[in-house]
């Protein structure tokens, strides 16, 4: 049975065609996983099944009652819940009834009435036979699989950081049993132990999904159909990753094939029509490839291979050897992250700072930034320190890329920052578009050419490989090789490639929980 079918599917933003003619299917059940590199439709689908977004053409056919949940990191929820509560809302008719039942209860003890009772025991079979009597287990174990600070479960909403409450809002996704679950690269804020539990969890999801990710061993465990965006249509694929990566090949030549093929049917006809359309006895022939040039479902040309980004950061000299250094440094905001940590940075190093969510990672770097006052101890930064910062989680002006960069350096001409901007795979018709209108990759990709329009002696970077496709990572991985200066960086990405880290900082060692 299927849950959703999309034909003829076309759409394009200012800048660019994203699909055209496309169609797809998806069946009760399906575990789908659907790929392409940064800013090829991703997400844009899954804002399109969830109605956010409406095509310029083609149908997209629900099955009637179905219901679709969406994980969108900008979910707008009701601050003043606690994580409890907020969890618990998925069961709320559930709760509401236990709340009737007691009540009934509690008549019967001042006035006890038959039909009270039968009214009782009613609503007490309901709750049995849609497990009411499970719910705080089926929570906790989705609390426990994702790793949610059990502290924070009687705390409002509100005071939540970034990474621990993506995982709430996810565990209130898979706690709803929805028939479609749109998951737009879930594992950005999980560890590895997470990503692990949630793939073991899809795969034995009895409903559909499908998931947007760039881990291709995530995608790998999860994936029994992959959709490939790809020349401006969707590709399904039978079977896991590795599957996908044998049968792609032979499909890109065979699509290519056919393309030649159509456009010299379409050469033949219209110089048949030229030639032809003029002569009285040969002019219906002529009108009638007219119409059958009308009707032709005409093939997108096979995009070429993509140039893989060519990301660069500018180094300065560095004021002195040591450039950052701590004595019982104790980070947190009331009570203190981690145990007293003393460190020396020198002018070149590389560190890989390392755990799991909430353990103080960005903290630390926010306190390095002086964003946040340590709660004891001391941190000093070298006099003169030029710093460049790669922010997990910003707030996105109105702004083009190019009026960004221009706000960040305005010394850069306006060819510059557009050869800047090209060689972090911001081309075209994307650098006059606004950043907020970008797909995640090309966001931060605008964000990481901003950190290059200048020299720095120390970058650090949060979480820089959230959203980026496999080329950006390569290409972040190689500038950070030949940037000479020093790197603090955080990352939970298990395929970006760690060579480049001459010291590890791991919080798990220093945890004050």
């Amino acid at each position: 049975m299927s849950l959703l079918i999309i034909e003829n599917l076309s759409y394009q933003t200012s800048s660019k065609k994203i699909y055209q003619n496309a169609n797809l299917r998806i069946n009760k059940g399906e575990h789908i996983v659907l790929i392409g590199p940064n800013g090829s439709g991703k997400t844009t689908l899954l804002n399109i099944i969830n109605q956010d977004i409406t095509p310029d053409q083609g149908t997209v056919t629900f099955f009637p009652n179905i219901k679709v949940g969406y994980l969108d990191q900008h979910l707008v929820v009701d601050d003043y819940l606690t994580v409890n509560q907020y969890l618990k809302t998925n069961y709320q008719d559930l709760f509401d009834k236990e709340a009737k039942m007691n009540d009934l209860y509690q008549a019967m003890a001042e006035d006890y009435q038959e039909k009270l009772l039968d009214q009782a025991l009613k609503i007490q079979h309901e709750l049995d036979v849609k497990g009411f009597n499970t719910i705080n287990k089926t929570i906790n174990n989705l609390i426990t699989g994702l790793n949610i600070d059990k502290t924070l479960l009687d705390k409002n909403l509100a005071s939540i950081s970034g990474g621990q409450k993506s995982k709430i809002l996810l565990a209130k996704l898979l706690l709803s049993n929805y028939d479609l679950l749109l998951l737009d690269e879930p594992t950005n804020f999980l560890d590895i132990e997470q990503i692990n539990w949630l793939a073991s969890f899809l795969q034995s999801y009895q409903q559909a999904f499908i998931v947007v990710s760039h881990d291709q061993k995530f995608v790998n465990q999860i994936a029994r159909i992959i959709y490939e965006i790809d020349n401006l249509i969707f590709n399904r694929y039978v079977g896991d990753f590795e599957n996908y990566l044998s049968l792609k090949d032979t499909n890109k030549k065979q699509y290519e094939k056919q393309y030649k093929v159509q456009q010299q049917q379409i050469k033949h006809m219209k110089e048949f029509i030229a030639k032809n359309s003029a002569k009285a006895s040969k002019a219906k022939s002529a009108q009638s490839r007219v119409k059958q040039l009308e009707k032709m479902d005409v093939m997108a040309k096979p995009q070429a291979p993509q140039i893989p980004p060519n990301f660069h950061f500018q180094t300065k000299k560095a004021p002195s050897n040591i450039i950052v250094s701590s004595n019982n440094l104790v980070i947190g905001y009331q009570n203190p992250l981690i145990k007293p940590l003393s460190f020396t940075i020198k002018a070149g190093e590389k560190w890989l700072v390392k755990g799991g969510n909430g353990v103080g990672k960005t903290t630390l770097l926010q306190t390095i930034m002086n964003f946040i006052r340590p709660l004891s101890g001391q941190i000093t930064i070298a006099d003169n320190l030029s710093i460049g910062y790669f922010q997990q989680i910003i707030t996105l002006k109105n702004l083009t890329p190019i009026q960004f960069l221009q706000e960040v350096n305005d010394k850069l001409t306006d060819q510059e920052i557009r050869s800047l901007l090209a060689s972090f795979a911001i081309k075209g018709g994307l650098m006059f578009q606004s950043i907020k209108n970008l797909s995640g990759g090309e966001q931060t990709k605008v964000q990481l050419a901003a950190l290059s329009t200048k020299s720095y002696d120390l970058l650090i970077m949060d979480e820089p490989t959230n959203h980026l496709d496999n080329n950006a990572k390569i290409a972040l991985n190689n500038a950070i090789n030949n940037f000479t200066g020093a790197v603090i960086l955080t990352t939970h990405d298990i395929n970006f490639d760690q060579s480049w880290a001459n010291q590890v900082l791991n919080f798990e060692n220093i945890s004050a929980k």
